[in-house]
């Protein structure tokens, strides 16, 4: 007798019915999404808190060496793709008219992971000694070492000096 009541409350639980297995594949794949989608969000984060610390260190020690007009040192730090004399004759005209750097503070930073690298692009606002310029640095990364592919600044300074 309660053999036949448990197959008249429970009519689809044989394990050969098709109808069956549709629920619990169906949470299945829903659960592996749910993990991917949260993996994925954490290298990303990952990716973004490592991106910035690298890129902080990165311009510290920019500024540290165009400071005392180290500049041979700081084109070591560049990427290939730079010409070392443009570069050279760039970051000494910052210097002699902006003077040495001071406090910065991030305005933005982006970062891109792709198969030719991880490319972060940070934004400061930076103090210099004879006023206040936006710096733009564009670095990637490859095989463990950071570049500088690219390097933008933008001061009123630098047209009245």
């Amino acid at each position: 007798m309660f053999l036949e009541a448990h197959i008249l409350t429970y009519p689809n639980q044989n394990s050969n019915s098709p109808t069956s297995a549709k629920p619990v594949v169906w949470k299945l794949s829903l659960g592996l999404t749910a993990v991917a989608l949260i993996f994925l969000t954490w290298q990303c984060g990952s990716a973004f808190h490592q991106g910035r610390a690298i890129a902080e260190s990165a311009v510290r020690e920019f500024h540290q060496r165009l400071n005392p007009s180290q500049y041979e040192e700081v084109y070591r730090g560049a990427d290939e793709g730079l010409g070392r004399s443009d570069f050279v004759k760039l970051i000494d005209g910052v210097h002699t008219k902006l003077g040495d750097a001071g406090a910065t503070s991030q305005v933005s930073m982006l970062v891109n992971a792709t198969t030719s690298g991880t490319f972060i692009v940070a934004r400061y606002n930076t103090m210099f000694a004879r006023g206040p310029a936006v710096e733009t640095f564009t670095f990637v990364k490859k095989s463990g070492t950071l570049k500088l592919p690219e390097y933008h600044i933008e001061s009123e300074a630098l047209l009245v000096n």
